[in-house]
């Protein structure tokens, strides 16, 4: 299984001068700290990041870690993230976004099995709705009740075209909830990292 980070966006809701993967929590690029986690879960053969044409100091500071990183074209996530999935065809993708600072290796382990035991051509983790605001994040992408925490995990060789079947696994933990778009979410994130250390 291949491990692929999302870190193409603009990051204009956080309007912070920084690229949103580079940004710090903990002191460490929320990018970096995905990556760890990735690294430490230990179930990936390969691990990339998904970089655009938005992020060009992000792709910079992934080269310098040795990170392998494959250009998108920056054009909305959908289509970076089409493009990733068929520079990594036929292998099975789990697909994370950078700016979730506090998933941690056994999140990710857990989402692996949860992912596997469905054996569907994309399986979603998704959180409730009313899980994610009782933490105090805003979701950005809601399904019913439910709010997409943008981990999917692809089979590229049964995923044709640009849409796809999803299967939605519920998993409430804070640590998939915490995506951050907004300084309020950045602060939090850094007040729940104090917290679990």
């Amino acid at each position: 299984m291949i491990a692929a980070i999302m870190c193409g966006g603009k990051a204009s809701r956080m309007q912070a001068g920084t690229e949103k993967p580079l940004l710090r929590v903990g002191s460490v690029a929320m990018a970096e700290r995905i990556f760890s986690a990735l690294v430490g879960s230990n179930r990936f053969t390969r691990i990339v990041a998904g970089v655009s044409p938005n992020s060009p100091k992000t792709k910079e500071f992934l080269e310098s870690k040795g990170i392998e990183v494959i250009g998108t074209p920056g054009e909305g996530y959908p289509q970076d993230l089409s493009r990733l999935l068929l520079k990594l065809k036929p292998e099975t993708v789990m697909v994370v976004p950078a700016d979730l600072p506090l998933l941690d290796a056994q999140g990710i382990s857990d989402i692996v099995n949860a992912a596997k035991s469905r054996q569907e051509p994309a399986v979603s983790i998704v959180l409730e709705k009313r899980f994610v605001e009782n933490i105090g994040v805003r979701p950005s992408v809601v399904i019913d009740r439910y709010c997409h925490s943008g981990i999917t995990v692809f089979d590229t060789a049964a995923v044709a075209g640009e849409t796809v079947q999803e299967r939605f696994v519920v998993m409430n933990r804070k640590e998939i909830a915490v995506n951050v778009n907004t300084k309020e979410e950045l602060e939090l994130a850094e007040k729940l990292l104090v917290q679990r250390a």
